[in-house]
């Protein structure tokens, strides 16, 4: 499959990409969250689900486990017509599979998410509570091994905190890092991920980074994304120390230049995770 390199919707299309890609993403949501064990053997299904009549509705996503049934929906703005269908949904989809059913609304603003989580009044004085995931429910990502083990849960934080002025950075830098790792795999991909990464960042940490990029203009992303693929993760961790050093107020010069020049892709990560949580050029 080759992916488009133009950034979809990122409030919309982007976590449904994420999530098909990796459905572990969703159960490990939805078990912190909310205490509920999907299982690990989810795997995407038909979304579509037909009345008697011709008419028919379609879900964003569904994916299905040997135990339970899945229905995902990605909301950006308040819709109480859509809403009013989630019960439809969720009672098709228990009809068809045949096993224990869940609604899960992905709401990436908080607004939204406080909207999504009030019970929706069904049958016979009964009601659905969407499991909403929304920023509360997102685990800010800072850690760059963590962020290489699940790089769709990496993307997910920075679209969930990337303004997040105190951590923007850091959830910047884990989450380009794990889109480098992708991109090793899947170039297209990859190349997706920084884009959406970068979109979603506060103005401070993208400054930073296109300062020490020294790039202009959109097409800035892609030729970022395509070195990164090119060079592998080392010269992109290289970058992410200058774009550190930059927004940490760490005085940069040739010496720090010529120090990261000899190091490898482990020591690079190293020197970032303590850049990170020390905030000054370890001794």
């Amino acid at each position: 499959m080759r992916w488009s390199t133009r950034v979809p919707s990122t409030d919309h299309e982007l976590p449904l990409l994420l999530l098909r890609d990796a459905p572990g993403v969703l159960a490990r949501l939805v078990r912190d969250a909310f205490g509920v064990e999907l299982g690990d053997d989810l795997v995407e299904s038909s979304a579509a689900f037909h009345e008697l009549e011709p008419a028919a509705y379609v879900a964003d996503l569904v994916v299905v486990g040997d135990e339970v049934v899945v229905v995902v929906e990605v909301q950006r703005a308040r819709n109480d017509l859509k809403r009013a269908r989630w019960p439809l949904y969720l009672a098709s989809a228990h009809a068809k599979h045949a096993r224990a059913a869940w609604l899960v609304v992905i709401a990436l603003d908080e607004a939204v998410s406080a909207w999504a989580k009030r019970p929706i009044e069904t049958f016979q004085g009964g009601a659905l509570t969407p499991l909403v995931i929304g920023p509360p429910e997102i685990p800010r990502v800072l850690d760059v091994d963590a962020a290489k083990s699940a790089p769709e849960l990496a993307v997910l934080s920075a679209m969930a905190h990337g303004k997040d002025a105190r951590h923007a950075v850091e959830i910047g830098v884990a989450a380009l890092v794990a889109a480098g790792e992708v991109g090793l795999r899947d170039e297209d991909r990859g190349k997706l991920y920084f884009d959406v990464v970068l979109d979603a960042l506060a103005d401070v940490a993208r400054a930073a980074l296109e300062a020490s990029m020294k790039l202009e203009g959109y097409e800035y992303r892609s030729e970022f994304a395509r070195h990164y693929v090119a060079q592998g993760r080392a010269e992109g961790l290289r970058a992410a120390v200058r774009m550190l050093c930059e927004a940490f107020g760490i005085e940069w010069n040739e010496a720090r230049e010529r120090a990261i020049a000899t190091l490898d892709a482990p020591a690079l990560e190293r020197l970032c995770a303590r850049l990170q949580h020390e905030r000054r050029w370890p001794d």
